[in-house]
Parts: C-alpha cells; structure tokens; sequence
C-alpha cells in the first residue's frame, strides 16, 4: 500500500521539483502571463469539463462547498482560542492555519490518489477554500472583503456555469467538451510547476524560530484531516466524497496565504516556512489516509 501511495504521489513531486529547477536557473515560470494562462483559462476549464463531465448534481456541489465551510470554521474556531490562550494576535493565523492548499498541490494529488472520479469534488472543494482565502483570510488581515474581486473570481464563475448547465440539462456540444478537456489537461501540471516556482521564490532568513514552526506545521495539516472527518461523519458523506474532503483539507500551508501576507504587510518569513516545512506532515498524513482509508469510512 505505501508502494502504491509513492508510485501515484511520484508525478506530482517530480512536476513540483522540475518547477522548482526551472525557477533556480531561469525566469520562464516568472513570466505574469504563466499564473494568468493556469488561474484564468485552464483552471475554469477544468472545473467545466470535471463538472460538466461526471454531471455533477447541484446538491451534492452545495454539500461539499457547505462540508468544507464546515470544516474552516471549526479551524478557525480552534486557531482563534489558541491565538486567545497564548495571547498571539490571530490576523495572519487565521487564514494561513485554516486554508490548505487544495488547488495547485491538492486537485492534482487527490486526482493521482483517487483517480478521475473524485476530480470534481476536488475542484469544488478548492473553489470553497479559494473564497475563504478572499473572504475570511483577508477580512482578518484587514478587517475588509473585497466583494468585486471575490465575484469576477474566474473558477468561481466557471463553477456556477458548469453548475447551471448541469441543473437544466443542458448537453454542451462534444467538440465544445473536447476544447475544455484538452485545456483542463493543461491545468495539473502547470498548477504543479507554479508551485515548484513559487518555493523556489520564497524567501527563509528567520531560522531561531524553529521549534514555533514545526508545532504550526504539525498543526495545519492534523488539524484539516481532523475537521474533516468529524464533519464527513456528521454529514454521512459518502466514501469518496469523504476520502476527497479529508484529503484537501489535509494539504499543506497555502502559497496564497503567503502571498495575502506579503501584500497586507504581515509576517510574511514565518508564512513562507511554514509554507514549505508543513509539506513532509502534510504528506505523512496523506499517505495514512491512503493506507488506512477503508478504516475512516
């Protein structure tokens, strides 16, 4: 079983490292036009084409978004209390404790993980977490939502479409599916290489903080996983929609909520760390939810 979770993860480390070298040695994955091409163009089209293909019901779309809502509260919850107990501002915390990073790492790992069939709740639940990060994680940074750029969101917008279509039975014209199939296999590995290009851009310079950060890189990931099931249990999710909730809310600090850090000007090094050593625990839970996965359904 830990053979089958390291040959199916392989890929996805190998697209993330390759990323990673291409960044040390050039700036072709800094060009703006690479996260433009992923973020606006195959991201939707891969949201439309996991949708649209499996049919996904409305229903069950608003059970995962409300599951994973579920679930970033009951982390924000315990982030607030511990912030609270140790008298530790909570602004930068919230949203970097809370959100995973369930797009460029956690689409294609439960996709390598999972296969095919839990691909579009994987992109519904990252969808959920991506208007947390605007929502929440920014709302605590700076006490402000910004509602216009919330709503122009284009995986958002290409969930509601693919949403709509699905709901009224619309059929969408095969060679239309097949332009969205041929740009949504560009999504994984370009979310991968992004990612590898953004480690490769962050900076660590505060290394005395140590024992601080591998208890928050301890916590981010246990944390998720724990949410997650109690909340698949109370929901009676079924199996895959279970393994799939547990799975994203098990990935590793975000680069996102680097990012939002950087701009509202808060501590940005230690989230950069944490954005980089929450990985091995990340993986470490990832692979018992593989292994044990008949056990948590």
């Amino acid at each position: 079983m830990i053979g089958a979770f390291f040959a199916a993860t392989f890929p996805v480390f190998t697209m993330v490292v390759i990323g990673y070298l291409i960044t040390r040695r050039s700036d072709l994955m800094r060009h703006p036009g690479m996260p433009m091409l992923t973020m606006q163009i195959a991201m939707p089209a891969l949201i439309m084409n996991s949708v649209i293909s499996k049919a996904t019901p409305l229903t069950e779309m608003l059970l995962l978004a409300g599951a994973t809502a579920l679930c970033i509260l009951i982390g924000a919850s315990v982030v607030a209390i511990l912030c609270k107990l140790i008298k530790k501002p909570a602004t930068f915390y919230i949203s970097t404790l809370v959100n995973p990073n369930t797009g460029n790492f956690g689409i294609p790992l439960v996709f390598a993980l999972l296969g095919a069939d839990a691909l579009a709740a994987a992109v519904i639940i990252s969808t959920a977490v991506t208007l947390s990060h605007f929502t929440l994680g920014v709302a605590a940074m700076t006490g402000r939502v910004n509602w216009r750029r919330l709503m122009i969101n284009p995986p958002l917008l290409s969930l509601l479409i693919a949403a709509s279509i699905v709901e009224v039975g619309f059929v969408v014209p095969a060679p239309l599916m097949r332009v969205f199939e041929m740009l949504a296999g560009v999504a994984q590995p370009m979310m991968l290489l992004l990612l590898g290009s953004s480690l490769a851009d962050l900076s660590i310079r505060n290394r005395r903080e140590i024992g601080t950060l591998c208890m928050l890189s301890l916590f981010r990931p246990i944390s998720g996983f724990l949410a997650a099931f109690v909340v698949a249990q109370s929901l009676d999710l079924e199996p895959l929609l279970a393994l799939t909730l547990m799975l994203q809310m098990s990935m590793p600090v975000a680069v996102m909520s680097y990012l939002l850090t950087l701009k509202y000007n808060g501590p940005s090094q230690r989230i950069a760390a944490l954005t980089i050593s929450s990985m091995p625990t990340s993986l470490v839970v990832l692979a018992l939810i593989y292994i044990f996965q008949a056990q948590l359904i």
